[in-house]
């Protein structure tokens, strides 16, 4: 009886123990999105004090997308050999020590090469990050473990940047990339003490140097993943001129946005337990109502109720965008061979950079031509080719593996 419920607390122990890792690799995400997004929200105070005007400051955003699109892989090759621990910790050190330069060097030259080395650690982060969450959680609890990681990015948009922002207003920007760095430098110090250790990550290919069987999949998933983001970013970049036309007046604009925070938060919640109970329905179920929300905006200004359909796609959008995180990497996490996972879990930061970029460009072409109205038609048409995409692949993969829907 003893031994019995020795081993129970045991196990609670072990369990306690595994989401306080998780909730810690959250703090990385919510901590390196945060520092993503933070110059918009601090763009008045970072001019004045850089003395750069408001879209030096606003390139700050691309310089850093750019940089992962463009370093994520070199750097996870070069650093490969590293075992995962040792690398995880020295990246976020790193990063904190980056962050710091931002918010300590009132040089704008330095400042965007603090940004490119901040990008570079937080890819490297990333991809460490990732490759725990299969190692900490069983299978059958991997959505719900994604969920945890993956909400701290959400986070960061419902928090972060509103903190930052406030913090702006008092004249004290600074503060908000300090902070980050703080929590960055905290949940390395928690990872060092907790994590098990990790080998150096495998390179993905095969004897002989062979391409591994699951790259084709996972290629294909995170292509479709790429397109949904650009058709996304093509309309949500240009959502308040978007709803504008929708007739959706301007004092009424931040909560239609805060009723789509929040159906994407619930999303996010949902979409861990449902992806280990159902991978397949709720990638597809989430892919869906991006699909659904755009073409609702694409459509809302020809209907009489025009607010009420642009506010419903705007929720939809919402919703599939904040569910969508944790079941595509669940998804790309069990589609990837064990040799190929740290790889393939960690492309999501570049795929979805990819998507912020492209997709924003798309857009400012739309606009530039006057073409706004376009807009919703365009993010239909990409986000409904990604779902087909998704679709096909889930279902020879569920053909090979008789997986459950």
């Amino acid at each position: 009886m003893a031994s019995s419920t020795a081993t129970g607390k045991a196990g609670s122990s072990t369990h306690h123990r595994t989401w306080l890792l998780l909730v810690a690799l959250g703090l990385t995400l919510f901590a390196s999105v945060s520092t993503e997004l933070l110059p918009p929200a601090l763009i008045l105070g970072m001019s004045s004090t850089l003395g750069v005007d408001a879209a030096a400051i606003g390139t700050l955003v691309t310089v850093w997308a750019l940089t992962i699109v463009i370093g994520t892989v070199p750097a996870l090759r070069v650093t490969r050999w590293i075992p995962r621990k040792a690398l995880l910790i020295a990246s976020l050190f790193v990063f904190a020590g980056a962050t710091l330069v931002v918010a300590l060097v009132p040089l704008f030259p330095v400042v965007v090469a603090a940004r490119m080395v901040s990008a570079v650690a937080a890819a490297v982060s990333w991809s460490v990050v990732f490759a725990y969450v299969p190692r900490l959680v069983p299978a059958e609890r991997l959505g719900r473990a994604m969920a945890v990681v993956l909400g701290g990015g959400t986070l960061a948009s419902v928090l972060g940047v509103p903190i930052g922002a406030a913090l702006a207003t008092a004249g004290t920007w600074q503060w908000a990339f300090v902070g980050a760095a703080a929590l960055l430098a905290l949940s390395a110090v928690i990872l060092a003490r907790g994590l098990p250790r990790l080998a150096a990550a495998a390179d993905g290919s095969r004897p002989g140097g062979t391409l591994d069987r699951s790259a084709i999949p996972v290629g294909v998933l995170l292509g479709a993943g790429a397109l949904l983001l650009t058709g996304y970013m093509t309309l949500y970049a240009y959502i308040v001129p978007v709803l504008g036309a929708a007739g959706i007046e301007p004092v009424h604009v931040s909560a239609v946005l805060l009723s789509a925070g929040i159906a994407g938060a619930g999303a996010l919640l949902l979409g861990g337990a449902f992806s280990d109970r159902f991978p397949v329905a709720s990638l597809l179920a989430v892919v869906a109502a991006v699909v659904l929300g755009a073409g609702l905006l694409a459509v809302a200004p020809d209907f009489p109720v025009a607010p009420a359909v642009a506010t419903a796609g705007t929720v939809a959008l919402g919703f599939g965008i904040g569910g969508l995180p944790p079941v595509f990497q669940a998804r790309v996490a069990r589609t990837a061979s064990p040799t190929f996972r740290d790889l393939a879990t960690s492309l999501f930061a570049v795929v979805l950079n990819m998507g912020i970029a492209a997709g924003s460009a798309l857009g400012a072409v739309l606009v530039g031509d006057g073409q706004l109205g376009s807009l919703g038609t365009v993010a239909t048409v990409l986000s409904f080719a990604a779902f087909l995409a998704f679709a096909l692949t889930l279902a020879l993969l569920r053909r090979r593996t008789h997986e459950t829907p």
